[in-house]
């Protein structure tokens, strides 16, 4: 009679060839923050074009910056178009009394510019202290 331990023999080479471990990726390909330039490229994107900016660079883009950036752009955007409409002699039936109408469109810019900015600033600083942290981590393995 055969006795096996389990996680041994043949039952162990049926399930390595199942699910082999993958090498392909690392968790560094997981998470793209991205730098500076791609953060203030993708908001002035969307700044300059307002909507169809946000989309071409939240869209384009494949790191976190530069998703940050193309809201934090759009949230100026939508503050700059605001005020041109509230004070602009061209639109002058556009509110008709309703200034909280105003208020409201005023203070979502303001919320999306600040959400891309701050998070922007926490996970690039995240991400410097965690390749800090590995950097040293590394330094006593050796």
């Amino acid at each position: 009679m055969d006795h096996h331990q389990p996680g041994t023999g043949r039952y162990q080479v049926i399930q390595e060839e199942e699910c082999p471990p993958r090498d392909d990726f690392s968790d560094a390909d997981q998470l793209r923050v991205g730098n500076d330039g791609i953060f203030m490229l993708a908001f002035f994107m969307a700044f300059i074009f307002n909507w169809l900016g946000f989309c071409l660079s939240f869209c384009i883009t494949n790191t976190i910056a530069g998703r940050y950036g193309a809201i934090c752009g759009f949230g100026l955007s939508l503050i700059k178009w605001i005020l041109i409409v509230r004070f602009s002699d061209y639109f002058t039936g556009y509110f008709n009394g309703q200034y909280w109408l105003w208020w409201i469109f005023l203070v979502l810019g303001l919320l999306l510019f600040f959400r891309g900015f701050v998070n922007y600033l926490k996970v690039r600083n995240m991400s410097e202290s965690m390749a800090a942290a590995h950097r040293t981590r590394y330094f006593f393995l050796l």
